[in-house]
């Protein structure tokens, strides 16, 4: 099954902005573009993109990024189901 059919009904910016309009630790504009482009790959099917050099602070702040976007996606996906 396709992260599209699966992802049916959760929007990129209604997950993003659940995950940041709430309090919680400041992160950067690397480590929110990070949480984006996961969320983007998972539900619109895009690639992730090299925005920044490699082992610098702000790629390592995407990656990390990255990881929470993947996080939120497969919660959502599991409150979906029911699962959760």
């Amino acid at each position: 099954m396709s992260a599209a059919k699966v992802a049916a009904g959760v929007t990129v910016e209604a997950l993003f902005t659940a995950a940041f309009a709430v309090p919680r630790d400041p992160r950067s504009n690397a480590y929110k573009q990070g949480v984006r482009a996961a969320l983007q790959f998972r539900i619109e099917g895009r690639r992730i993109p090299k925005l920044y050099d490699p082992a610098s602070a702000e790629d390592d702040a995407f990656h990390a990024g990255t990881q929470e976007g993947h996080a939120l996606w497969r919660k959502a996906q599991a409150e979906k189901a029911g699962a959760a």
